[in-house]
């Protein structure tokens, strides 16, 4: 339930606080005190858009609290231990700029709309011309289906997004096929220039050393063949090793240090020994052979053309061959992928079929109960021949249904069922849109409902049944109420009025909760327009006594209950 309302600097409003108790609350007033202030500002605190226009003129922002007890569902997060309320906030900047707070902390607007907006729901008089909105019908209809209904419109939907998902793969895997093609030609070309090198990783080290040798081949042979001389020629390393080896061994077992010397020139001279052979056998393994060069350097320009394109050594190519093969592989299995999805595509689209006519079979029945609990609260809104009907029909699949809803009236005995649009006049219309709420709330559970002025178009005796329609609604809810009407404000069980005085050069709005006897003064003024007349007071207290009898209220204390100021507006 909202509690208490705390409005500062919003349109014309200075401050003002006002309080609010369980059934029904009517706010009243003349035209232009301000009541429309409050209806914005409950708007302000439910999320809506905030406007800087909306900034009293002077002031630096707006401000609306509001607090909510006990806390509404959602806001565990926000709520301490303990907490039995919950207080929100919105300040709209005369900038431009705006601030929400949740129990004190800071909170996007999303989060206000998300837990004022499960708690309040308000209904104005824009809201009667919107229900001939095709869309908004549907989300009414929705709306007061129940768990069958809410169960099916789920079903409906995730089949629906399933399918979607799987049409828009299958268009783009179409749409793609000449760059399908092109890139298999491409991956094609490169595998097979790949392909054609085969390269081995780390073998541009082996390539290299192949042809340093063989570049260096005449070279490197008369090397090894001059350095062989050198040692085996007469007069050579080996030579000279033997002759000291040779006498060295003439004095071998006399002295130890001499011997280690005999034992290491014998070292070298085998040493030299192998030398001398190896530099032979290299000298003789070593060919000039200009073909194997040649085709070493091809080899080495092919890797090279390679790692320009395809990565910085043959390992990398080796690997980008592999990614690519793997690529290619799945480029040319697209047609099954095509035909695959083109199946799953059916297949969504027959469990979409299947489950819209389920969704659409439950609006149906949803339908015939919403326009019979329709047609009996109109008959208690004077329009007892009006019958309503909501009419499903099949429409093309979209996100909520492949239904077209409309609502259908016919206002007058004998006349056809037209669309709402057109079978009512505007009074007529509001009466629906009530007819309407009220069968929904049957539905829902909304806690808070406010009206603002949706008796437009209406008087007389269709007042009254409004009244007491609305009276018996806010049975076990709170519902708040702007009206004009004095026929409808009787049935109330707190009265709020709005009213404008001057005082030190300014205009101020005074909201005052009234007592029983006040309550009689300003049903006579909204009665004559005029507050002291005696004819339109005693007129005013039998319609408070028979409002008050006609839903089953106990009748007023004859002692006046006194009234209470809640709030002072400055202007």
């Amino acid at each position: 339930m909202l509690e208490e309302l705390h409005i500062r600097d919003v349109g014309v409003i200075d401050d003002v606080t006002v309080q609010f108790g369980p059934g029904l609350t009517v706010v009243t007033g003349e035209t232009g005190a301000g009541k429309t202030m409050v209806v914005q500002s409950l708007r302000l605190l439910m999320g809506a858009r905030a406007d800087s226009d909306q900034v009293r003129r002077g002031a630096k922002a707006a401000l609306v609290e509001g607090r909510i007890a006990p806390p509404p569902p959602g806001s565990a997060d926000w709520v301490d231990d303990g907490e039995d309320e919950l207080v929100v906030a919105r300040e709209v900047a005369a900038g431009g700029r705006g601030r929400a707070r949740i129990g004190g902390r800071m909170a996007p607007a999303s989060a206000l709309e998300a837990l004022v907006g499960g708690v309040v729901e308000l209904h104005g008089q824009s809201d009667s011309a919107r229900l001939a909105e095709p869309a908004l019908q549907r989300e009414l209809l929705d709306r007061s289906g129940g768990p069958r209904l809410s169960a099916a419109l789920a079903a409906y939907r995730e089949a629906y997004q399933e399918w979607r998902a799987a049409e828009a793969e299958l268009a783009a895997l179409q749409g793609s096929e000449r760059d399908r093609a092109r890139e298999v030609d491409r991956l094609q070309f490169e595998l097979g220039e790949i392909d054609e090198v085969t390269p081995v990783a780390g073998e541009e080290e082996t390539l290299d050393a192949d042809l340093a040798r063989l570049e260096h081949a005449e070279a490197l042979i008369d090397a090894a063949r001059t350095a062989a001389a050198a040692v085996t020629d007469d007069g050579g390393a080996r030579d000279g090793l033997g002759i000291a080896v040779a006498g060295l061994r003439q004095v071998a077992g006399t002295d130890p240090q001499l011997d280690a010397l005999h034992d290491r020139a014998e070292g070298l001279a085998a040493e030299v020994q192998d030398l001398a052979l190896e530099l032979s056998a290299y000298a003789g393994d070593l060919e000039l052979d200009p073909e194997r060069l040649d085709q070493l350097r091809d080899r080495r320009m092919a890797l090279s053309r390679l790692t320009r394109k395809y990565g910085i050594d043959a390992a990398a190519v080796a690997a980008y061959a592999e990614e690519a093969r793997a690529r290619l592989i799945s480029l040319q299995s697209g047609d099954e992928r095509r035909e695959a999805l083109a199946a799953r595509v059916g297949d969504l689209a027959a469990r979409v079929g299947e489950r819209a006519a389920a969704l659409r079979r439950e609006r149906t029945a949803a339908g015939r109960r919403l326009a019979k609990a329709v047609d009996g609260h109109l008959g208690e809104l004077a329009m007892t021949a009006a019958r309503m009907t909501v009419a499903v029909e099949t429409a093309d699949p979209g996100p909520t249904g492949a239904d077209k809803v409309t609502f259908l009236l016919a206002a007058n005995l004998g006349e056809p069922a037209l669309p709402l649009g057109k079978a009512a006049s505007g009074g007529e219309r509001s009466r629906v849109a009530l007819a309407v709420r009220l069968a929904l709330a049957d539905a829902d559970d909304t806690s808070v409902l406010v009206f603002d002025e949706v008796d437009a178009g209406i008087g007389g005796a269709t007042a009254l049944a409004v009244g007491r329609k609305l009276a018996r609604l806010a049975r076990g809810r709170q519902v708040l109420c702007v009206t004009h009407l004095a026929q409808l404000a009787a049935f109330a069980d707190a009265h709020v009025v709005v009213s404008k005085s001057t005082a030190g050069g300014r205009t101020r709005a005074d909201v005052v909760a009234l007592g029983e006897d006040e309550r009689v003064v300003e049903l006579s003024r909204m009665l004559s327009g005029a507050a002291d007349s005696e004819v339109a007071a005693r007129h005013a207290a039998e319609l408070r006594a028979s409002a008050l009898a006609s839903v089953g209220a106990p009748a007023p204390a004859g002692a006046p209950a006194g009234s209470d100021q809640v709030g002072v507006v400055e202007r």
